[in-house]
């Protein structure tokens, strides 16, 4: 056996396969029945532990599927061995690859590495790579995905056998409760996205981080796959938090002194998705709006593409440089700017990087700027070209043009339409491999655009669209645009109705923990429908409609006084913007945000406690301005018990009995 050993923990190896045997922290031990790997190459999987999955028609949204094949190889012997003080390296063969796992002991987890080189003489296609953790045991496991779905805790033995419960979106970090412990399962891909999951073979628990690498490996040539972290649990301290340091210790920081609080409204000019934009304003008339989204409390306007476009939608952008005609043009959005700027607002411009259909000069004049796929041909999606966010022409162009767009209208900041990278591109820019069009790429162009907007003498105000809670993106985002608890939202729809008292509990529980799990001081976008969810996917509803009037008012005020910053979008407070009927809320929301604004102000602190009952409690802010929030998420009255709190009293009802009304919410001062 081989051991690795620091102050904190120690690890065990099996000499000959290099299969990692157990961890051991503070006298508790986690067995392990070692990390295997399988990976396809040249169109078949070469462990076999999992089926292939070709990723070469996938769209920006998918991710590998993790499906277990009931066999495959799962432990090869290491044909050679090298270690020092602080790392061990097993090496392994299998067709014409070499698979090299470093394990380095870190003071709070075990890295792990893989290095893949090509021993053939031929070029070798890789497609995915997949980490399989194996814990020897399914009873007593139970595991969660922090920040993500599935909601809660899950039981490993209530699965059946090769039953994969996979996270919805890109996860970085599995909690696992086994043998008497905690630990953490972590997988940080600065390349490309990736899938994770969990299931059980009948006998081993097998934990899954499948990355999408597409790569083309040239004879005697070598790739990185990474990062894999085990993170051994200290007892006296919450798992997720530990989760929140180890990141922080690998450099993963939210940039700071950018934009992060106030209330967002996402609007277009001719108005919304879900009602195919029938209002046909241009910015001049639009302007007129303005005063009255002040008066309800709004700071910052999201205004869908207002670039020239063809009839494919605001989304299919011919030039970003000219402002559409339909919109009033560049003295339009001129106008629509200085009016909002004088009313003391901000207006984000919704960037969309992913490209133009082919016929248009930004694709025909700039072919290395566009992905292709492995023929050569053009990758296209949505009829748009897929532009190579790496290429740093197309890196300066726009940043360029989102430097003009501040001198010509003082555009304030960005949405960013796509920007967790488009799809792999087969002829990628030096240095590069095809699937770092993924995450890698997000992160440059969203990089590019911050750099637009600083360069004009802005302050950072960044919203990239993308939707998974990942480290990789901390650095260059000001709000994070929360597609996550969105997603929590979705899943838990029947049981507000069904059970309010459980899902305030879940919900409480799922925000504790993200509020545990990321940094701090990383701001959130909240909302319960944007102008996707509420006309193509996922619920293709407005929160009214899913929810009832009251339902949607009580989470409408749990997005608004908890941490980050809400967001409605476009006819959300008037139905009739929408060309529905229903109740006009523009009051309702003037007097949340109102409250928001001056009984909670700008922090993140929260402490969320459990109630047992529909009342979904939480403290915001710190010393003496700490504020008790109660949201109410049932249909019929409900009391707190405030005799924990003595001195508390109500800032926003007379009565300070702790009873608070159906779907209503209270505020003390405590």
């Amino acid at each position: 056996m081989i051991t690795l050993n620091n102050p904190a923990f120690s690890c065990v190896f099996d000499e000959k396969t290099g299969a990692l045997a157990e961890v051991v922290r503070g006298g508790r031990r986690i067995p392990f029945a070692g990390i295997g790997f399988d990976l396809g190459c040249n169109e078949e999987n070469m462990t076999k532990v999992l089926e292939y999955d070709s990723l070469l028609e996938n769209r920006t949204w998918n991710l590998p599927r993790i499906t277990p094949t009931h066999g495959g190889m799962e432990t090869l012997d290491a044909v050679s061995c090298e270690r020092d003080a602080h790392s061990v390296s097993f090496t392994y063969h299998i067709g014409t690859l070499a698979i090299t796992f470093t394990y380095t002991l870190l003071d709070g987890a075990l890295k792990l590495v893989a290095t893949v080189k090509n021993l053939g003489s031929e070029t070798a296609y890789l497609n995915t790579f997949s980490f399989i953790s194996r814990l020897p045991g399914k009873d007593g496991v139970t595991f969660d995905y922090p920040c993500n779905t599935p909601l809660g805790e899950m039981t490993v033995s209530a699965l059946s056998p090769y039953q994969v419960v996979e996270s919805g979106l890109v996860n970085f970090a599995t909690h696992i409760k086994a043998f008497d412990s905690e630990m953490n399962l972590l997988f940080i891909d600065d390349i490309e996205k990736w899938s994770c999951g969990v299931y059980h073979d009948g006998e081993k628990t097998n934990v899954v981080y499948s990355a999408s690498l597409e790569a083309d490996l040239l004879p005697d040539a070598t790739l990185e796959v990474g990062n894999f972290y085990v993170q051994p649990c200290d007892p006296a301290l919450s798992p997720y938090i530990q989760i929140r340091n180890l990141v922080d210790s690998l450099g993963y920081h939210p940039c700071e002194g950018g934009i992060t609080d106030g209330v967002m409204y996402s609007c277009h000019p001719a108005g919304t998705m879900d009602s195919k934009f029938p209002m046909k304003d241009d910015l001049f008339q639009y302007a007129d709006r303005l005063e009255g989204l002040k008066k309800m409390g709004i700071d910052h306007v999201w205004l869908l593409p207002v670039f020239d476009h063809n009839e494919d939608g605001v989304y299919h952008s011919n030039d970003q440089s000219i402002i559409d005609k339909r919109y009033g043009g560049e003295e339009g959005c001129k106008y629509y700017c200085d009016k909002a700027h004088e009313l003391g607002m901000t207006v984000l411009f919704d960037y969309v990087p992913h490209g133009p259909a082919p016929e248009f000069p930004l694709a025909k004049d700039n072919p290395d700027w566009c992905s292709k796929r492995r023929d050569g041909s053009l990758q296209d999606e949505w009829h748009c070209v897929s532009m190579d966010y790496n290429h740093p022409g197309y890196q300066k162009y726009t940043s360029d043009l989102v430097y003009d767009h501040v001198k010509r209208f003082g555009v304030d900041g960005a949405r960013i339409d796509c920007a967790m990278g488009g799809l792999s591109n087969w002829r990628p820019y030096n240095g590069y491999r095809p699937s770092a069009d993924s995450v890698c790429a997000g992160v440059h162009i969203t990089e590019a655009i911050r750099d637009g907007f600083l360069r004009g003498g802005k302050r950072s105000f960044i919203l990239p669209e993308n939707f998974h809670p990942i480290p990789p993106y901390y650095h260059t985002t000001d709000i994070f645009y929360g597609m996550n608890l969105y997603r929590v939202f979705v899943e838990l729809e029947p049981k507000l109705k069904e059970d309010p008292a459980e899902y305030a509990r879940i919900l409480t529980r799922w925000l504790d923990v993200e509020k545990q799990t990321t940094p701090e001081n990383y701001h959130k976008m909240r909302f319960l429908g944007n102008h996707d969810t509420v006309s193509w996917v996922w619920q293709s509803r407005r929160a009214v409609d899913c929810y009832g009037e009251g339902g949607a008012k009580a989470l409408w005020a749990v997005i608004s006084l908890i941490d980050g910053m809400p967001m409605i979008y476009h006819g959300d407070e008037d139905p009739s913007i929408y060309l529905a009927k229903g109740e006009n809320r523009v009051e309702f929301f003037t007097k949340l945000f109102r409250d928001r604004r001056e009984l909670i102000g700008n922090t993140n602190a929260t402490e969320y406690l459990y109630t047992g009952t529909p009342i979904m409690a939480f403290i915001r802010g710190e010393g003496d301005t700490r504020r008790l929030v109660l949201v109410n998420l049932s249909d019929t009255a409900q009391d707190f018990d405030l005799s924990a709190y003595p001195g508390a009293v109500s800032l926003v009802n007379e009565t300070t009995s702790g009873t608070v009304a159906p779907f209503a919410y209270d505020i003390y001062r405590l």
